[in-house]
């Protein structure tokens, strides 16, 4: 059992996402198990500087071959900078073909932001 919660977790941690400071992992390790690319959603820098956040769910509908041909937020994030970073990340993704026709994606935003390194 133990070992169970632990795989459990570990694929939960897997999920596609900025990383663990820019935005908080979402449930969604059977939709990852089955992805073969899963690109994490990159928040824009004025996002980041405003510290925007958001909860909401990205909704992809995917074609046989297992790409993504479409990709809405429903419901929304809030904030439409968010709600386009997700849905250019996930439009990418790219399924096991003919394992799934849509997937529905949480994702959560927390807003705490690591701030840019000094170049």
């Amino acid at each position: 059992m133990r070992t169970l919660i632990i795989t459990a977790l570990l694929l939960v941690n897997a999920v596609a996402v900025a990383s663990a400071q820019d935005i908080e992992k979402p449930p969604v390790a059977g939709a990852r198990k089955l992805a073969k690319f899963a690109p994490k959603p990159i928040v824009p820098p004025e996002a980041r500087t405003k510290h925007l956040k958001g909860v909401g769910v990205c909704i992809v509908y995917v074609r046989p071959d297992g790409t993504v041909s479409r990709a809405e937020m429903s419901p929304s994030t809030g904030e439409p900078l968010l709600d386009r970073a997700s849905i250019d990340a996930f439009s990418r993704w790219k399924f096991v073909p003919g394992t799934v026709k849509k997937v529905k994606i949480p994702i959560r935003y927390t807003g705490k932001y690591p701030k840019p390194a000094n170049t």
